[in-house]
């Protein structure tokens, strides 16, 4: 593994990926980081709809071309790769970014009773018994945590709110992953929650995925997976069935399809073949199967990132406003709007951007290296 990770230094040095001007402040007007966030929370909405009815219905094979299709509904409803991170808002607005483990425990058993799975339900079920983050989430108490992807669809929120702050959006996004797991899928949520954070700057995924593999710590799983992903990507770049093969045969190894290892081996997959093009990579992401529906959802956001909402493809654009919640309990509002959930998200990173120093100047946030 430290060979792994010079390779990685050397490589990203070698291709100029870490150059001096990345390594200065950079720069973000406040109205870009907005549309940006607004991108990404819509772009999410498309691909979680869309592949709820994809979920665990392809597993030996992928599906066939013509199979899959995006879906725009007249409201978005709530699911958990969604309205886990709609309580996170609200629990980071009612008591601050660095709530108290008791803090999240009580809102999510006033609020998130219904409609969440395996890991999670079982960390709610802990909580009934006394027990809070990260308690709830490890392996003694919660042994599914270890391998299922829970945490990994339920954080990419903490990288948009530390727009530029990569450590910031890592250790969050592990801090909270850690409410309901304990395995890979916490390491996923770190390596997810960097990518975001870095995307508002750099469009490039590659340089994205080095950005974010030089954080990994010795003898990371993240960074085998990505890698040899990527390698099969050079391999085989005319065939993403043929990698889709390969994942399957050496990552299809838990109990579930809803398992952390598979399906971050086929997000990776389906941003590389995708190329940055947002209906390309869903399409991608939904026929490689498993867990489409978070697969998506996960890919989608970051695109979303790098695109901002204006330049969302049209019908994305065009899409709903509202947002239907359907299983949240207790006094939270039934209807929100994505519009207003990303303004949300939107002030929330600019209390994390302030607690960092970082001032508004000519209407720009102006971002410490990293």
């Amino acid at each position: 593994m430290k060979a792994l990770r010079v390779a990685l230094v050397l490589a990203t040095l070698a291709t100029g990926c870490v150059s001096g001007d990345e390594l200065r402040p950079r720069s973000i007007a406040v109205s870009s980081y907005e549309n940006k966030v607004y991108g990404a929370w819509m772009a999410t909405m498309v691909a979680n709809q869309s592949g709820l009815d994809l979920q665990g219905i392809w597993i030996d094979e992928a599906g066939d071309d013509g199979e899959f299709s995006l879906e725009f509904p007249d409201q978005w409803s709530t699911d958990d790769d969604t309205h886990v991170e709609w309580l996170d808002l609200h629990i980071l607005e009612t008591h601050g970014l660095d709530p108290t483990p008791e803090q999240i425990r009580d809102e999510w058993v006033d609020h998130l009773n219904n409609d969440i799975w395996v890991s999670a339900r079982r960390a709610r079920d802990l909580m009934d018994e006394g027990f809070v983050p990260p308690d709830t989430g490890s392996a003694e108490n919660n042994p599914e945590g270890v391998w299922s992807i829970g945490a990994q669809l339920t954080t990419e929120l903490f990288g948009l709110m530390a727009p530029g702050l990569p450590d910031t959006a890592r250790a969050e996004a592990i801090r909270f992953g850690r409410v309901t797991n304990s395995g890979l899928a916490v390491d996923v949520a770190g390596f997810y929650a960097h990518l975001y954070s870095e995307a508002f700057f750099q469009s490039d995924i590659d340089w994205l995925f080095d950005r974010a593999l030089l954080a990994e710590p010795e003898g990371s799983e993240v960074a085998v997976i990505v890698e040899t992903v990527r390698q099969w990507h050079r391999e085989h770049r005319d065939d993403w069935r043929v990698t889709r093969r390969l994942i399957r045969d050496r990552y299809d190894v838990d109990p579930e399809w809803w398992a952390s290892k598979v399906n971050f081996a086929a997000t990776i997959m389906a941003l590389l073949y995708g190329e940055g093009d947002m209906e390309a990579t869903l399409e991608l992401a939904g026929l490689a199967g498993w867990d489409a529906d978070n697969n998506m959802t996960s890919a989608a956001g970051l695109l979303g990132v790098i695109s901002g909402f204006d330049g969302l493809p049209d019908r994305f654009q065009n899409a709903t406003d509202v947002y239907f919640n359907q299983d949240l309990t207790g006094d939270l509002p039934q209807f929100d709007t994505v519009s207003n959930i990303s303004a949300r998200t939107s002030a929330l990173g600019a209390q994390v951007l302030g607690e960092q120093g970082v001032e508004v100047r000519n209407g720009r946030y102006k971002i410490p290296a990293t």
